[in-house]
């Protein structure tokens, strides 16, 4: 339903014309605006369809067997990185790892590895604000703005969507409870639902999965340490954020 330019009357969008005052519909250009100034979350959800991405956290969370396949010898560049998907935490750390990919092949940040101390970690930077919708992709784009590591990107971005808070731990009668920081949501809940509720714009599965293997490959093919790297500390901080649950 739409509110018709002539006659303001609420009127079916399916029609030609108005089944009110009979002219032909052109919608109100005002009610867009009226209505999304009344309800910020549909101006975000509009907005987000506007400008949505093919985003590969959300399409390889769709499509998680096409991505971690492995059979008769042959794995997929996620199931070589990161098992099976018979342990969640592998999709887990499959969807932030395809979403570092997303950003650093559309050229929205760069990434590199360090080396300090013998120890190799990755570094990343902004290239250039997000434009697209929420997603995964667009929570590790705000962070790589105010975090050198992307291990320290990932950790500031699942923090806040798990929801950390100071919680007495379980104490007895002889010992004082102690406090801890410690998170109402697992991380795979909270990566789960924001990729599941991504707007992806119109697509074919079958040309979409093609699309987002090709950037994986690419971003793996184009430097193997780095993607390498990205997988371990993936892995790593995933591991670690579990623990306090």
């Amino acid at each position: 339903m739409v509110i018709c330019a002539s006659c303001k009357a609420y009127t079916d969008d399916q029609e030609s014309h108005c089944g009110h005052c009979g002219e032909p519909l052109q919608p109100d250009p005002m009610e867009r605006v009226r209505l999304h100034a009344h309800h910020p979350e549909l101006a975000r959800m509009v907005a987000d369809r506007e400008h949505a991405q093919l985003v590969a956290s959300t399409v390889v969370l769709n499509h998680v067997g096409d991505f971690f396949y492995e059979k008769e010898g042959f794995q997929t560049v996620l199931a070589k990185l990161f098992g099976s998907t018979r342990n969640r935490g592998a999709v887990l750390a499959g969807v932030v790892f395809s979403a570092y990919a997303y950003l650093c092949q559309r050229g929205y940040c760069a990434m590199r590895v360090l080396i300090e101390q013998d120890r190799e970690q990755t570094t990343v930077s902004q290239l250039r604000s997000w434009d697209g919708q929420q997603s995964v992709e667009k929570a590790l784009a705000e962070q790589s703005a105010r975090a050198l590591t992307t291990s320290e990107v990932t950790e500031k971005m699942l923090r806040d969507l798990m929801g950390f808070r100071m919680r007495a731990a379980e104490g007895n009668l002889l010992r004082t409870p102690k406090i801890r920081d410690a998170p109402t949501r697992s991380a795979f809940s909270v990566i789960d639902q924001l990729a599941r509720m991504t707007e992806l714009p119109d697509h074919d599965r079958v040309e979409s999965c093609r699309t987002i293997y090709r950037l994986l490959s690419a971003f793996v093919e184009e430097d193997p340490s780095r993607a390498r790297v990205l997988a371990s500390e993936t892995k790593r901080l995933l591991c670690e954020l579990d623990d306090y649950a």
